[in-house]
């Protein structure tokens, strides 16, 4: 085995192989979807309003005026009292009075008034008080009820945000490809991308691939599958059986060998395709289909005296430690391995 050699992730494989799983990921989904709704619903729902008891603590410390404050208040209420007199006194007798004089009474009445009102303006809240007694003025009063307002108006439920639910929906999706993207990272299968010839030294057979498997697949499957094998050429498996029997058998040749044997785990129905090819086309050579050297209780029997080997893997079937181990054993018992038969 080639020490320098590191496995890479290829990403568009692993992306591919991420896809191939389209039915969890759309299980995925719709709890994905359904935990969104749940919480769109329930952020929907109303609920009781919560009353806040706004409680003003506050502590209106009884200021004292002072004389002059007082005085200007005890102005106030004297004039305001000349006012309504004059008033009184208009009302009484503005039918019997000269225009003209009417006209100067209630232009004086008006300037009274004004003067009350002003005069009023420039009164602070103590002396208000002062003026009012306990009633509360309506400036007081409208600046307690924008209070209550607002302090209701900070407490209005937020709804759902939909934001959120999307949120929920993608998480989903990232949950299910980082469980598969691990999974393939880990994952102690033979890859699609993978080289074995760089890790082994052994060269490798022209891929064998299926392709009536391949086609047979309907709808996103069909989809995967295409974007898989995009870059291979679709040469049917009966001619790239032949052909690479073909290149075995003229390798026997320049080797003068006159056995070989097929070696691969778990993969009965690949390593007999083209064993028997290979007899096929050689019927004078004595020719073996071996599942396991290492793990048979029979292999080591069976590759006693063969010359040559083939080793045989199935991209996400055989394991690389089966394969490492099958190709070790070979290499121990002298057996010359020709190269790497890969099926998909």
């Amino acid at each position: 085995m080639n020490e320098n050699y590191v496995r890479e992730i290829d990403l568009i494989d692993l992306f591919v192989d991420w896809l191939s799983h389209w039915r969890s990921l759309l299980a995925f989904l719709i709890v994905g979807v359904i935990l969104a709704g749940g919480y769109m619903f329930l952020g929907s729902t109303p609920s009781a309003p919560i009353e806040l008891d706004v409680v003003q603590e506050e502590e209106e410390e009884e200021e004292e005026l002072t004389a002059r404050e007082i005085k200007a208040v005890e102005e106030v209420i004297a004039l305001n009292d000349e006012y309504e007199e004059n008033v009184k006194l208009y009302e009484a007798e503005k039918d019997s009075m000269e225009p003209k004089d009417r006209a100067e009474a209630f232009y004086y009445i008006v300037a009274t008034k004004n003067s009350v009102e002003g005069r009023k303006g420039t009164l602070n809240e103590a002396q208000l008080k002062y003026l009012y007694g306990d009633e509360d003025t309506d400036d007081s009063k409208d600046a307690k009820e924008e209070n209550v307002e607002s302090a209701t108006e900070s407490v209005a439920p937020a709804g759902p945000s939909k934001t959120k639910a999307l949120l929920i929906v993608i998480l989903a999706v990232i949950l299910h490809f980082i469980v598969f993207a691990c999974r393939y990272i880990f994952d102690n299968k033979i890859k699609h991308t993978d080289t074995l010839s760089a890790m082994t030294g052994v060269p490798e057979y022209t891929r064998m691939v299926d392709w009536s498997m391949v086609d047979s697949k309907k709808g996103l499957d069909k989809l995967v599958n295409k974007m898989r094998f995009a870059g291979i050429r679709r040469t049917s498996l009966t001619q790239i059986v032949e052909i690479n029997s073909s290149a075995t058998i003229e390798k026997l040749k320049n080797k003068n060998y006159s056995s070989i044997a097929v070696v691969g785990t778990g993969i009965d129905l690949e390593r007999n395709i083209l064993s028997n090819q290979i007899l096929k086309d050689k019927p004078d050579a004595t020719v073996k289909s071996i599942d396991s050297i290492t793990h048979s209780v029979n292999g080591a029997d069976d590759i006693a005296g063969v010359d040559a080997a083939i080793l045989a893997v199935k991209v996400a079937h055989t394991r690389y430690n089966d394969f490492m181990e099958e190709l070790q054993s070979l290499r121990d018992r002298g057996v010359d391995v020709l190269g790497i038969a890969i099926f998909e």
